[in-house]
């Protein structure tokens, strides 16, 4: 028996038994026509009301279904919410309907501010304004070149930003209307690693060049230098030869530092750890500088305090060396080179390094820590790439911004005892 159709029957029976009880009471006929009018009445309504099914009731299967229908809908949501890789779903438009919080994350958009919106606008050009297009083409001939298979493109941060993502889409059809549902996964850390390795293989192979270099060119170099100066010590003191000797020594001096630059960037020692303190070293570091008589009108400023690090200290030296010279440089030998020491997250310290000189073009930042690459007339162009190296084998980091304002900021950031990478 249904539940329809028992809150029908047990009713009646219940006004059938109260209609024989009532009868048997009555005390006339116009009494018990009324009576019965009444109770017949009644149970008619209740009847067609219990049939008809009461609208604030639901039948079981279809309370089940509907229960059934949120339940999956909250699994497919909580496994898009929780996706790492980014998901957006289009329609045949291309307007976004869907934003995951990965997507967020890799975009830097808040879902708010993309649904309703283009989807090109997640690209670069020529991708941007060509995507349209792609979109257009697919529908009018079903050709599929990404959908299905995949393939590496480039994103386009909220920032102006790109990076490098791979792009998996597939298609489906919702209530009659074309749907494209994008998985992202960011490759940025993969293309950083690949570029690592090949500069690795880069730096080994320049390791043997400059191996060989050393032994045939620097000890052979070193005895022509003495060579020189032996025949210019027999020179009049006065005279134009001594000045073209000297000259030459010059040269060969600086060949010899390109040398000796060239086995520190393709060689670095390893780090002979050891309690250093920066201030203290940063301090010694700016007196080797103020040495200088080319660079006595540059004066330099050590404000705040670091904790102590394990590091080699005289490697550190080279590096800060080199880039309080090319701040002074960038100066022209006059102005205030700021050093700030500052405590960061998790043990790490920072280094900033601030000139005021015109600071480095845009076009020539990209390029600042690639080998051989100078903005200087006479440079080997392996300062900063050698400073990057020894920084990166302390597990360290080093960046360089050019602020608005002007001048050049280098930040060094080096983990301190016992900080976490």
């Amino acid at each position: 028996m249904s539940n329809r159709f028992r809150w029908v029957v047990v009713p009646a029976i219940i006004v059938g038994a109260s209609v024989i009880w009532f009868v048997s009471r009555a005390a006339d006929a116009q009494t018990l026509r009324l009576a019965l009018l009444a109770v017949t009445g009644g149970l008619l309504g209740w009847i067609a009301w219990r049939l008809a099914g009461d609208p604030r009731r639901q039948p079981h299967g279809e309370r089940e279904l509907e229960d059934e229908l949120r339940a999956s809908e909250a699994r497919w949501r909580s496994v898009i919410h929780s996706a790492v890789d980014g998901i957006v779903v289009i329609d045949a438009q291309g307007r976004i309907e869907a934003f995951n919080p990965a997507a967020e994350r890799l975009f830097g958009y808040p879902e708010d501010d993309v649904i309703g919106r283009n989807v090109n606008i997640l690209m670069p050009s020529p991708y941007h304004e060509e995507h349209d297009t792609y979109i257009a083409r697919h529908l009018a001939t079903g050709t599929q070149r990404i959908i299905g298979t995949g393939r590496e493109v480039t994103g386009r941060r909220r920032d102006g930003s790109t990076f490098p993502l791979h792009l998996s889409v597939g298609k489906t059809t919702a209530g009659g209307e074309q749907k494209f549902t994008g998985i992202l996964h960011d490759l940025s850390q993969r293309v950083e690693m690949e570029q690592q390795l090949r500069e690795q293989t880069s730096l080994a192979r320049l390791g043997e060049m400059a191996a060989v270099i050393a032994h045939e060119v620097k000890n052979p170099l070193a005895g022509v230098r003495g060579a020189i100066q032996v025949i210019g010590t027999r020179l009049p003191k006065d005279g134009k030869d001594a000045a073209i000797v000297t000259e030459i020594v010059k040269r060969i001096d600086g060949l010899n530092g390109l040398m000796q630059d060239l086995l520190l960037f393709a060689r670095p020692p390893k780090p002979k750890s050891a309690v250093v303190d920066l201030a203290t070293m940063m301090a010694a570091t700016a007196d080797l500088l103020a040495g200088d008589p080319a660079l006595k009108e540059v004066q330099v400023t050590i404000d705040g305090a670091a904790p102590h690090i394990l590091a080699d200290a005289e490697l550190l030296k080279i590096v800060f060396v080199n880039l309080l010279v090319n701040a002074a440089h960038a100066m022209q030998g006059r102005g205030t080179i700021r050093v700030s020491l500052t405590p960061v997250a998790d043990s790490w310290c920072q280094i900033d390094v601030a000139d005021q000189g015109p600071g480095i073009p845009e076009e020539a930042l990209g390029k600042i820590f690639v080998p051989f690459f100078t903005t200087k007339a006479r440079g080997s162009g392996l300062g900063l790439s050698t400073a990057r190296r020894i920084i990166e084998a302390h597990r360290g980091k080093i960046t360089i911004a050019c602020p608005p304002a002007g001048g050049t900021i280098v930040t060094v950031r080096l983990p301190g005892e016992g900080a976490t990478q």
